[in-house]
């Protein structure tokens, strides 16, 4: 399938020519629900015609807004309806489920899981979760078993609460992927490899995905730029690029391009559209 080139879509004086690659990949190509300066609905029915999926971003939970009513998801689920889109949901990022203040956890776990209670009727195709190797405070927690431990009773709290371990995929944030899944292989949770992540703090892409692909339920992809990510596709090395292409070849998953602007949305799609057009 070709992609296909809609009539350019205006946003308060911004025109951006985006190929259209819903349905031209045997995985799910997805972004964020924040590509637009503009409440979520908009963002939706902006992107469905692009793409597969987009990923519903819900990372802080300290702000009431972030977590869509129970109207708002039905106005949603109905518009995915209509729109042919799958939606992916990522659990805030401000939980610390394993810091050692227990009341933290605690405040944690229920965050999660009225995020998670709110969303269900969406259908997810996952759940994206952080786990944060900091605390709440802010600083680094060195102890990695005690870590895991801790971790662990937090999932176990959100199992009981009625969190699908295989709905959840975990991130790798400053470590390796495989570190993690080692770490909670016996929880059934699926890998989401963050490639920008393993290029902005130096970790082997090759080795990694070797690793981890088998429990890959979700690839992010972003560029990275002087240390900063979350920028265009068009930043990553051509190397790397044609590496990753090979790998998701029989990827049935989905590819999520992490970015937060309509430029560098558009700058990914052209990118990613020259492995159809090829």
């Amino acid at each position: 399938m070709k992609p296909c080139f809609p009539t350019p879509v205006v946003y308060r004086g911004t025109e951006q020519d985006l190929p259209c690659l819903k349905g031209c990949f045997p995985f799910r190509l997805a972004t964020t629900s924040y590509i637009l300066p503009a409440p979520i609905m908009p963002n939706l029915k902006f992107l469905a015609p692009y793409l597969d999926e987009v990923e519903l971003v819900l990372f802080e939970s300290g702000h009431e807004e972030n977590l869509p009513s129970s109207r708002e998801i039905r106005d949603m689920a109905n518009l995915a309806h209509d729109l042919e889109i799958t939606y992916n949901v990522h659990l805030p990022s401000d939980v610390f489920l394993g810091d050692p203040d227990p009341k933290v956890r605690r405040g944690s776990v229920e965050t999660v899981l009225r995020f998670h209670q709110r969303t269900l009727p969406l259908a997810p195709t996952l759940y994206v979760l952080h786990l944060e190797t900091r605390c709440a405070t802010g600083g680094k927690l060195l102890d990695r078993l005690a870590w895991a431990e801790r971790i662990s009773s937090s999932l176990e709290e959100l199992w009981k609460g009625g969190v699908d371990p295989c709905m959840v995929a975990v991130e790798n944030l400053d470590y390796a992927p495989s570190w993690l899944m080692e770490t909670f292989r016996g929880e059934g949770m699926w890998s989401c490899v963050d490639v920008g992540h393993l290029v902005r703090y130096g970790i082997q892409l090759e080795e990694e995905l070797d690793k981890c692909m088998e429990r890959c339920r979700m690839v992010h992809l972003h560029g990275v730029q002087d240390g900063v990510d979350h920028q265009a596709l068009d930043l990553l090395p051509e190397a790397l690029w044609e590496n990753l292409r090979a790998r998701l070849e029989g990827f049935r998953g989905g590819l999520y391009i992490e970015v937060f602007s309509l430029e560098n949305l558009a700058r990914s799609l052209q990118r990613i559209s020259q492995w159809v057009k090829s």
